[in-house]
């Protein structure tokens, strides 16, 4: 074996098993894992290479080595297999999946809440950026005799609804007119361009028609940017507070920076649209040095993604997580689907 392969192999047994174990990992110990024969003494040599290229690093003098932040990033890129899921596991993930599945905004909920019970880490969900959503179809129901109900539907799936009231009693007649009018300008638009000039421009095209409707196009316009807004699902906060490499001031930063939604979608969106994990610094966000964001993407409608992710310690396993994380995804995806036709 080539001396920089058998190096690859030692770092990716050292980074398994302090995954496994959260020990440091020694050149003895080493030797009962490779599955090629070579001396402690050699493993020693290889290993302090490994130190000096920055891939390990030894916490304590005489003590065994463990994987830095570049030397997890070598390993996810090079030498990292995904374990597939089983059959089982597979069937159980979709049981409750489908059990909420009525609706997409309870989807993403029940799949933050899935992800965070089968890896342990904390889950998030968020819904598909405003910028390529648009309207689907929008719809009013009368809710009394001066009050009616507009409900904002998006190519996403999202469903916006707001209240309004009118000074003239509705009928049936008048709601139907609503639809039509609000349909024949609105349909197919992004919903992030459903300003309030826009609604102006609107009113004015709808002549005497819009002293009837002002309430209407205020429902409508703040519906939609209801709809524009990226919902974040987050489960599993508590996990955080089991892992031991987070420390306490770190934790508090942590749950800080998870009732920041706008910055949880900013760390999100710097992923690429494929299985992506972000390494302690990668991360950009001090909160988030000693963790790992593992991020997928799922598509809600042609152009038109959000993203499932996951936050956990650096020492996490990855080939089964990115597994499981990778497969929630996908069946969101297909569900999504089902529940857009």
């Amino acid at each position: 074996m080539e001396p920089t392969q058998r190096k690859m192999r030692i770092l990716e047994a050292v980074v398994e098993a302090y995954i496994k174990t959260g020990e440091p990992v020694g050149s003895k110990s080493l030797c009962d894992l490779l599955e090629f024969s070579v001396s402690s003494a050699t493993i020693r040599n290889d290993m302090a290479e490994l130190a000096s290229l920055g891939l390990l690093e030894q916490p304590h003098t005489s003590s065994g080595r463990v994987p830095t932040q570049l030397g997890y990033r070598v390993y996810i890129d090079t030498l990292m297999k995904t374990s597939p899921l089983t059959r089982y596991e597979q069937e159980k993930i979709n049981d409750i999946l489908y059990a909420g599945a009525d609706a997409p905004e309870n989807l993403l909920e029940k799949s933050a809440e899935l992800l965070s019970a089968v890896t342990g880490c904390t889950a998030i969900a968020s819904s598909p950026s405003g910028e390529k959503t648009v309207i689907k179809k929008i719809k009013f129901v009368q809710t009394g005799s001066y009050t009616a109900m507009a409900v904002l539907i998006t190519s996403a799936g999202n469903v916006r609804t707001k209240l309004f009231r009118c000074d003239f009693m509705l009928t049936q007649r008048l709601i139907e007119m609503f639809d039509k009018l609000m349909n024949e300008r609105m349909e197919g638009l992004p919903v992030t361009g459903i300003t309030p000039a826009f609604m102006q421009t609107t009113a004015a095209s709808l002549g005497e028609m819009s002293m009837l409707m002002p309430n209407v196009l205020l429902a409508v316009h703040d519906a939609a940017a209801e709809a524009a807004a990226v919902s974040v699902a987050i489960k599993g906060q508590s996990n955080l507070f089991v892992m031991p490499e987070l420390a306490s001031a770190d934790g508090k930063k942590v749950m800080e920076l998870l009732s920041h939604s706008s910055e949880l979608s900013r760390i999100i969106s710097t992923a690429d649209k494929k299985a992506n994990i972000l390494i302690g610094n990668e991360i950009h966000n001090p909160a988030l040095s000693n963790l790992s964001v593992i991020v997928t993407h799922y598509l809600a409608s042609p152009d038109c993604t959000g993203a499932l992710a996951l936050i956990g310690p650096i020492r996490m396993n990855y080939p089964k997580i990115v597994s499981e994380l990778e497969y929630v995804t996908s069946a969101v995806e297909t569900l999504l689907g089902d529940l857009l036709k």
